[in-house]
């Protein structure tokens, strides 16, 4: 099949080295580029907010002190006005700074996603075949949201913990420097604490993410290969090894929420320290007859304590939020940072229209310059001509027709299309010269009649029926309550195999290439679907070269040319009348092995 590995697979525990955290923390901050405007907008709203939150405590502080201590009524409401002014402004600026940053995150979000989506359909076959399903859909769900959570609620957290510390700390050396200097006291020891903390966090983080890793990768294909579970009853072994995957993850998670659960009753205990501290000074204050210190004094620094405290406990895991994104950002580079196996060369024509002239030139192909798969390959197929190509599983059949798409680039010889070596032509041009019928054919989640217009969008209503009513599935499309408006389930399940090869047909039809490569598809289908099969192939391959990666050798009697590989090498050549000839050959003999087991 197509898109079957002749790559080696790739391990959970391949893991790149990071680039450098100043490198990533610059690709990280080019996301904000676009909004910037709107991002310094909003910071400015989030620093005009927390100034206004920090006056409260100075504001009760004149009201205790010069008017209730003393019953002086004299501006006292107006004072307790501008109180009320200030948080119902303050009230304003927190949903309108909310509703900003939202709009941003999801501008931020869409952005990464659109990138990734955009150069993960750019990259090649080698690609895909190596990466897990799961651990790429990790990169657009979990690393992504980590990644926009800290360009914007997490960066507005830390200018807003910032501006309320310095405020705050403004406003206690304004009110009583000697116990602003007492209070920041255990300052020093909250950051001795974090410190300790931070790689032990870190780490924590770390393992949950490559668990959870682990976990969407096991998910994911246990999800797409549900049939074989149940066809081999393993339904309850996997359920075990689910059940060990999720609570790796839930045993991960409960080591850094017990870390967790340690460092904030410290960080509590060094504010409460600080209190007591505050409180003990005051007291003594206090007792020298209140010309030293006043209660409204005393109010507003305990208020400015408290808030001066929860700021510094969030930027103490600030570092660990910032390591946690760097790694998944780093995740995140790193498949942006791929880099396609094939790619069109700068000068790259655009190829016409073609006659469907194909020569293999001697082609080698080795994947990683250690295990051959092709070698000297080298046939040429005439304009209309039917090519079949058999031989044994790894015997190259599949790794011919994916050259020809140019799924993979050749490693020696050429491959030519009416004459253009295929490496100086467009990938979008010659590919859109090629139809693919896939073995297992893929059925995308849309109506029908999308589904058979992929190829061509912009196809009408009548020329899809008519492709469909060539590929023979005119008739059970109708049979569905919605007829080709009807939505496909994911992969098609509805339908049965047969059913989806002739959508599959049908589909290539409508996009009427000029060359067909088929990896035919009748050994696991009903007698009856079989022949609606084949009637709907010859009507495909009217007027076009096709390939044929074939499987079953009764199909292909008629094909012109009937290609025998052999562990990557040509072995015979010939059409069946002439190969059969030689009882001696490879292909009589699969004839005869054939022909004895019933096909």
């Amino acid at each position: 099949m197509l898109l079957r590995g002749i790559v080696k697979p790739i391990t959970i525990a391949d893991v790149d080295a990071a680039p450098p955290m100043r490198q990533t923390l610059a690709r990280l901050f080019s996301y904000l580029r676009p909004y910037r405007r709107r991002m310094i907008f909003t910071l400015s709203i989030y620093v005009l907010c927390v100034t206004i939150s920090q006056l409260y405590p100075f504001i009760d502080r004149k009201l205790i002190d010069e008017h209730i201590a003393i019953n002086n009524p004299n501006g006292f409401y107006p004072l307790l006005a501008l109180a009320t002014a200030a948080h119902a402004f303050n009230w304003f600026g927190v949903l309108i700074r909310s509703l900003l940053i939202q709009r941003i995150s999801l501008g931020i979000l869409v952005d990464l996603r659109r990138q990734l989506f955009h150069h993960v359909v750019e990259l090649s076959f080698t690609f895909h075949e190596r990466e897990p399903v799961g651990k790429t859909m990790t990169r657009f769900i979990g690393d992504a949201n980590t990644i926009n959570d800290f360009l914007t609620n997490q960066m507005a957290s830390v200018v807003n913990d910032v501006m309320s510390g310095i405020v705050v700390i403004a406003l206690m050396f304004a009110i009583n420097p000697v116990l602003t200097v007492i209070s920041l006291f255990m300052l020093p020891i909250l950051t001795l604490l974090g410190l300790y903390m931070r790689p032990r966090l870190y780490n924590g983080w770390e393992r949950v993410r490559e668990n959870s890793t682990r976990f969407n990768i096991f998910l994911a294909e246990n999800i797409a290969g549900m049939r074989v579970i149940q066809a081999f009853t393993r339904e309850n072994t996997n359920l075990e090894r689910f059940n060990q995957a999720n609570n790796r993850v839930v045993v991960e998670w409960m080591k850094v929420i017990i870390l967790q659960a340690w460092f904030s009753p410290l960080v509590e205990l060094t504010r409460s320290l600080a209190l007591v501290v505050v409180l003990y000074v005051a007291a003594n204050q206090l007792g020298l007859g209140g010309t030293a210190l006043t209660v409204g004094t005393l109010v507003a620094f305990m208020a400015y304590i408290n808030n001066l405290w929860s700021p510094i406990s969030t930027l103490t895991n600030m570092y660990v939020v910032m390591q946690a994104t760097l790694a998944s950002a780093g995740k995140v580079f790193q498949l942006l940072d791929a880099r396609p196996t094939v790619t069109d060369k700068p000068n790259a024509i655009t190829m016409p229209r073609v006659k469907g002239e194909i020569v293999f030139d001697h082609v080698d192909f080795t994947y990683d310059n250690t295990r051959p798969v092709l070698n000297d390959v080298n046939f040429t197929i005439q304009p209309g001509q039917l090519v079949a190509l058999v031989g044994q599983t790894g015997s190259g059949k599949t790794t011919i027709a994916s050259l020809l798409c140019r799924f993979y680039d050749v490693t020696g010889g050429r491959i030519l299309v009416d004459g253009h070596d295929v490496r100086d032509v467009t990938q979008r041009s010659l590919r859109a010269q090629i139809g693919v019928v896939l073995q297992e054919p893929f059925i995308f989640t849309d109506t029908i009649a999308n589904n058979i217009r992929y190829g061509r969008p912009d196809a009408s209503m009548e020329e899809v029926i008519a492709a469909a009513k060539l590929a023979n599935c005119h008739d059970f499309i109708m049979k569905l309550t919605d007829g080709y408006d009807a939505l496909a389930q994911e992969r098609g399940a509805q339908f049965s195999i047969g059913q989806r090869q002739l959508l599959s047909i049908a589909r290539a039809i409508l996009s009427d290439p000029r060359i067909l490569v088929l990896d035919e598809a009748t050994s696991a289908v009903d007698t009856e679907t079989e022949v609606l099969i084949q009637d709907a192939f010859a009507s495909l391959m009217t007027n076009r070269t096709a390939i044929v990666v074939a499987h079953r050798l009764s199909t292909i009697r008629k094909a012109d040319q009937i290609v025998v590989l052999k562990a990557g090498r040509i072995l015979e050549l010939g059409n069946h009348a002439t190969l059969v000839q030689n009882p001696d050959g490879y292909y009589s003999a699969l004839v005869r092995a054939q022909a004895s087991a019933g096909h």
